[in-house]
């Protein structure tokens, strides 16, 4: 059975990182593709006001991140925040990732902010709340991030999926509607030192050291992008 996905890339990479990285959209093309699968992806730069001209062309959507705040008033995010409460009233399966798991959670009746907690960069651990289906036995997943916005409460509905002592609210699925995950599977260690060093007169030498060190530790991103592709088939056209 062919699946859409109609993928609502959210930034636009530094200059710097351009030629090399192209664009969040390309990064989760990348991810979710299989050989001779029936998964068909379409890229639209909401920030830029790219949207899908028919959503009914689509089965599911997936919000990526962005280096913008998902609770800024911003008439970009705005209409993002528009545009998936719409999807959600409609009943099409979303995914959202950083940027993407903040917002949806600030849009559909939680709250998103900036976290006294600080900055989460490199590789981390989460821990498991509950295994649905689609993720099978894991208790653990290690998953590299970038972020200092934290989804602070959970929308209406929404299950605790994974978390940590540094992100409680590290994922969140609502059944059959919703999955939101604040790591980031679709970026390489490359891009993660590359983002990181553009950052690094922002941050203390000894996080810094900290922080490279975290990449030698394996990560699950394509383990997660087959989770999101399962969420995904289970949950069109239901």
């Amino acid at each position: 059975m062919t699946m859409k996905l109609a993928i609502l890339d959210a930034d636009i990479l530094y200059d710097s990182l351009k030629p090399r990285y192209d664009s969040y959209g390309v990064m989760f093309e990348q991810l979710l593709a299989r050989p001779d699968d029936q998964l068909q992806m379409s890229v639209f730069c909401v920030i830029e006001g790219e949207y899908p001209p028919d959503p009914s062309l689509f089965d599911a959507f997936l919000v990526t991140g962005s280096k913008f705040d998902s609770f800024a008033d911003d008439a970009w995010i705005e209409a993002l925040r528009v545009y998936v409460r719409r999807l959600y009233a409609e009943g099409r399966p979303m995914v959202g990732v950083c940027f993407g798991h903040q917002l949806l959670a600030h849009a559909l009746g939680g709250r998103a902010g900036r976290s006294d907690a600080g900055w989460g960069l490199g590789v981390m651990q989460y821990q498991l709340d509950q295994q649905p289906g689609f993720v099978g036995s894991r208790t653990s997943v290690n998953l590299i991030v970038s972020h200092r916005d934290q989804v602070l409460t959970l929308p209406p509905d929404a299950q605790r999926l994974w978390s940590n002592d540094f992100c409680p609210n590290a994922a969140f699925v609502i059944p059959g509607k919703v999955l939101a995950i604040q790591g980031h599977p679709e970026f390489s260690v490359d891009y993660a030192r590359d983002l990181l060093a553009l950052r690094a007169d922002q941050l203390p030498p000894a996080m810094l050291e900290k922080v490279d060190a975290s990449f030698a530790t394996p990560h699950d991103g394509d383990l997660v992008a087959g989770w999101i592709r399962q969420f995904l088939e289970q949950n069109i056209n239901k």
